[in-house]
């Protein structure tokens, strides 16, 4: 078997198209990592990955498993590096993502989700730009464009047949970086940063869109000398946002509910705390970056973050999730006489997903 696969590569770049896309219909199944043939694909990177990168520009049916070929494998470094590739990028994003009709613009997320972890690649996005796209976007740099379309795309608000739910992923993996922090804080002509476009998903019932999201807040929040801006209410505004998927049902004293956010000052008894105890514990993590300056645990005393936690802390019942919530208590409750120098003294391990490799 493995010796027939090898037999259809060459038909990946026929002359005949009903040959190419018959030969990557029969390739796409094998490309799965858990699949016994593998590791063939591996040994033909370079010439596999060159026609499959053809392949994505041609008819759609052909695009279809084409794709779905390169995000099977691009968790493999060795075919990383070959789609380490600008115009491939600039493909990818400009014509298959950011687009209002294209059916594979999902595919299209979840590929670049993949590539951009690795970190040339990543630096590549960064410092691509592209023209404004009427009815969707005035900026001109990648992530800014991936940010608008990631909120005007949202539940198929953009192109009928694709959500960009993968897109948080990018994010998340982008605000590892300094350079990407930077992209996702920078405001464009409407005074808006990416960040700001994305930040209010963390209740989405999406799993990998929330995950993300939060995930993008969190590896932000590592930028310190941006925490005014995330707190800043005519900003970014991000504390009801981390606040609102810790909150369960539970009612708050009065004298607690002021001068808490008033997202979370009368919430139903019908609402349901974060499910995920990774992402529970990650919403943590976010609001343990934001109690490392004095101004960020004095603003979250002001807020009232503390009665949140608490009334969290007493419905967790994961034990770690728990001991990261008593961190955050112990920050706001404790004697300001010294002040914290490093923010490394209280910083939680930095994330890149909340997916890792994606298949299909």
């Amino acid at each position: 078997m493995e010796s027939q696969i090898e037999e259809l590569l060459p038909f990946l770049h026929d002359d005949r198209m009903e040959v190419r896309q018959i030969a990557i219909h029969n390739i796409v199944s094998f490309t799965l990592s858990s699949s016994e043939f593998f590791r063939v694909f591996l040994k033909h990177a370079k010439s596999l990955t060159k026609d499959l990168k053809a392949l994505v520009k041609q008819d759609t049916a052909i695009a279809h498993d084409a794709l779905r070929s390169l995000i099977n494998l691009s968790g493999e470094a060795v075919i990383c590096t070959e789609l380490d590739d600008e115009d491939f990028i600039k493909y990818l994003i400009f014509t298959n993502i950011i687009s209002k009709t294209n059916i594979l613009a999902d595919l299209g997320c979840m590929l670049l989700s993949n590539m951009c972890k690795n970190d040339s690649i990543a630096a590549k996005i960064l410092a691509m730009n592209g023209k404004p796209v009427e009815g969707l976007t005035t900026a001109t740099n990648a992530v800014g464009q991936l940010a608008d379309i990631f909120l005007k795309g949202t539940d198929k608000g953009y192109n009928p047949n694709c959500t960009y739910d993968y897109l948080a992923s990018v994010f998340a993996t982008l605000a590892t970086l300094p350079a990407g922090r930077t992209l996702l804080f920078a405001k464009d002509d409407s005074e808006l940063s990416p960040l700001s476009k994305i930040v209010c998903f963390t209740e989405h019932p999406n799993l990998i869109r929330r995950g993300g999201v939060i995930t993008t807040i969190k590896n932000a929040s590592f930028a310190v000398e941006n925490h005014p801006a995330l707190l800043d209410e005519d900003d970014i505004n991000v504390l009801p946002y981390i606040l609102l998927p810790l909150c369960g049902p539970e009612e708050f004293d009065l004298d607690d509910m002021e001068g808490m956010p008033e997202d979370i000052q009368l919430l139903p008894p019908t609402k349901k705390r974060e499910a995920d105890a990774h992402l529970r514990e990650t919403l943590l993590e976010g609001l343990i970056l934001l109690t490392s300056t004095r101004q960020g645990r004095d603003y979250l005393r002001e807020k009232k973050t503390y009665p949140v936690i608490q009334k969290m802390h007493l419905a967790e019942q994961d034990e770690h999730v728990g001991d990261v919530a008593e961190q955050i208590v112990n920050m706001l409750m404790r004697d300001e006489g010294a002040e914290i120098s490093e923010i490394e003294e209280v910083k939680p391990a930095q994330d890149s997903d909340e997916d890792g490799i994606s298949e299909v």
